[in-house]
């Protein structure tokens, strides 16, 4: 498959482009912020070739694709933005807890400049290793340069996150790194270095250096989004241009230097030596359940919360410990996916397993989570127990980095120094734990597809026309089964391979039925309760209560028309009971828009039941029976 169909197929798969607000990449995953994660159909997915596995946490829905993934982010982009679909909210967006919001928002500020943190770090490592084996000299030109080239990703750090700060708060990046400039001015630098203290408008500056620093341009540039977000709607919009980047600068850059400045850097050094701390006194310890939890760490998206610890101990200290505990989990990985890889008799789960351990041994474990131990479970475990021996060893002789990055290979040059054979230990004894522990536990084969399919596949089978007679003369008390889906629509029906779109028409989000309306109106099919409705109106989501999930799309592509001759009679969290009205719209003026109005009725979690049958005659009214689910 190529990365523009595998693209095509995943964007399909998440329910469409109208459910993408943001996508953005790591080393091996797609990361995705989705209005309503219930409409991604997970299990396809992670039977999509090219799809390693899939994963939700820190507010982000994640596809695993392994080396693929930046062709595959690049194609997955350009077919975004040829849509305004991800550009405008959703009134049913539901509220995130707040640890997935900050997990996001940590995630979206650091993640983008790792690479740079990655080249900076390894380049100190090498640059370690030629002075201590004394190929290059302390005095040399060389090594004053290479030394430039590895301090400048961490000097000019404020820069680097302002950037990507104010991409995540949505406010001018360019304004974002004036400010980040402004603390990095030599004057200003030459003056905070003396001690001395600086005021404006008679309002004392403390003297701090920011060179290097994490949390105070982070801070700035938040207090910069909500100035920059008021000052646009109050100044007329003939003088934005001028007075919006001036009083922006004028307003914040005082700020910082008197307020969030000197917090963000009290706040900063308090993590770094926190954790400096703890590691000193309890190593062993720390290594040990740091290095045992780090997986489901992984999993959960908990591990962007030590990012800010990693960069502010790097940037403070030039050593980060709790790169090395990881590296010793990924170690831990990689010995128990190459003990699956040994054992499954799945040839095309053995080249999964082979792939993801190659992965995980130079340094990328996403594959091997998510697309092995996780889903085989006892691989994980003996892989967690790899991951805290292997992580108390590191704990024990404070093994450290000079940057952030991954491993095992791919990390070597960031751990070169006096406790370097320390970290191939660790490594090594991860490894081993995991791989003999994995061989000797077992694990739950995956059959092979043809065993797995041998049973009935989930029917789609239609109603004959005696049956639906023979509903219909029953009474509508009779017929409040959840189970039983009743129509939202007077019209014709359309069978759903045959409506125009391959997200519905491939069944890629549930079986189900089309119908192309003759009334201009939808109302419920179940009694339930309303867990979606787009902004645009267009679309409904509703779970029964017996927990049949139901998407009411009306149209085709009629998320272009913004709402624009739809009307809502109902709202995101409303009780509804068959034939309440959902949405009137006008059909007649969606048509002349250029849109179709055939209306698909999914069935999202189609995979929880044994089969769906459909209606075989060719109109149906409201409430008249449509679909039958049989569990």
């Amino acid at each position: 498959m190529t990365h523009t169909n595998l693209a095509r197929e995943i964007l399909a798969l998440l329910g469409g482009k109208e459910n993408i607000k943001s996508v953005t990449h790591c080393v091996t995953r797609l990361r995705l912020t989705l209005y309503n994660d219930a409409l991604a159909n997970r299990e396809k997915l992670e039977q999509t070739d090219g799809v390693m596995g899939t994963n939700i946490g820190g507010g982000q829905f994640q596809v695993i694709l392994g080396n693929k993934v930046s062709d595959v982010h690049d194609e997955m982009v350009k077919l975004l933005n040829n849509s305004k679909q991800n550009s405008h909210e959703m009134n049913n967006r539901e509220k995130r807890k707040v640890l997935d919001q900050v997990l996001d928002t940590i995630s979206s500020i650091f993640t983008p400049i790792i690479p740079a943190i990655i080249g900076a770090g390894l380049l100190k490592g090498i640059l370690v290793f030629l002075t201590s084996m004394n190929f290059v000299s302390n005095e040399s030109d060389i090594y004053q340069l290479l030394s430039i080239f590895s301090d400048s990703a961490f000097y000019f750090l404020p820069i680097l996150l302002a950037f990507s700060a104010a991409k995540k708060f949505n406010c001018n990046q360019y304004i974002a790194g004036t400010l980040a400039g402004i603390l990095l001015h030599p004057n200003l630098v030459a003056i905070m270095d003396k001690g001395t203290y600086m005021s404006f408008f008679d309002i004392p500056i403390k003297p701090a250096t920011y060179a290097s620093s994490v949390i105070p341009i982070i801070l700035g540039v938040w207090f910069m989004s909500y100035i920059e977000k008021g000052l646009i709607k109050v100044i007329p919009r003939v003088l934005k241009s001028v007075l919006v980047p001036l009083l922006t600068v004028l307003i914040v850059a005082p700020v910082i230097l008197i307020a969030l400045g000197p917090l963000g850097t009290i706040i900063g050094n308090w993590l770094g030596a926190g954790f400096i701390y703890l590691y000193s006194e309890f190593g062993i310890l720390a290594g040990f359940l740091l290095g045992g939890l780090y997986p489901l760490i992984i999993v959960t998206g908990m591990h962007y919360g030590l990012l800010p610890v990693m960069f502010q101990s790097l940037s403070k200290y030039g050593i980060d410990y709790i790169m090395a505990i990881g590296v010793a989990a990924n170690a831990g990985q990689a010995g128990a996916t190459l003990a699956v890889y040994l054992k499954t008799k799945n040839k095309d789960f053995k080249a999964v397993t082979g792939t993801a351990a190659l992965n995980a041994i130079i340094g990328v474990t996403e594959p091997a989570v998510f697309g092995v131990t996780l889903k085989l479970k006892r691989p994980l475990i003996a892989a967690a127990v790899g991951g805290a021996i292997g992580g108390g060893i590191m704990g024990a002789f404070k093994v450290g980095a000079t940057g952030i990055g991954t491993g095992p290979l791919a990390g070597i040059p960031l751990f070169f120094g006096s406790t370097f054979i320390y970290w191939v230990i660790g490594c090594v004894v991860s490894f081993v734990v995991g791989l003999i522990l994995t061989l000797i536990i077992g694990f739950k084969d995956i059959p092979n597809k043809k065993e797995n399919h041998s049973g009935a596949e989930t029917s789609n089978n239609f109603l004959s026309k005696n049956e639906v007679a023979s509903t219909k003369e029953s009474s509508l008390e009779t017929m409040t089964d959840s189970q039983n889906i009743f129509s939202p629509i007077t019209g014709e029906v359309v069978k759903l391979n045959e409506v125009n779109d391959p997200t519905f028409s491939k069944e890629l989000m549930g079986k189900g039925i089309a119908i192309n309306p003759e009334v201009g109106r939808a109302v419920s099919p179940v009694n339930g309760v309303v867990t979606t409705l787009f902004k645009t109106k267009h679309a409904i989501g509703i779970v029964g209560d017996d927990g049949v999930e139901i998407l009411i799309h009306i149209g085709i592509d009629t998320v272009n028309l913004n709402g624009k001759y739809f009307s809502a009679h109902i709202k995101q969290g409303d009780r509804v009971e068959i034939g309440d009205v959902l949405v009137d719209f006008d059909i007649e003026k969606i048509k002349e828009s250029g849109y179709q109005t055939v209306t698909p009725i999914i069935i999202t979690n189609t995979s929880n039941y044994t089969g769906i049958e459909g209606l075989e005659t060719e109109t149906v009214k409201e409430k008249e029976l449509l679909l039958k689910i049989i569990n």
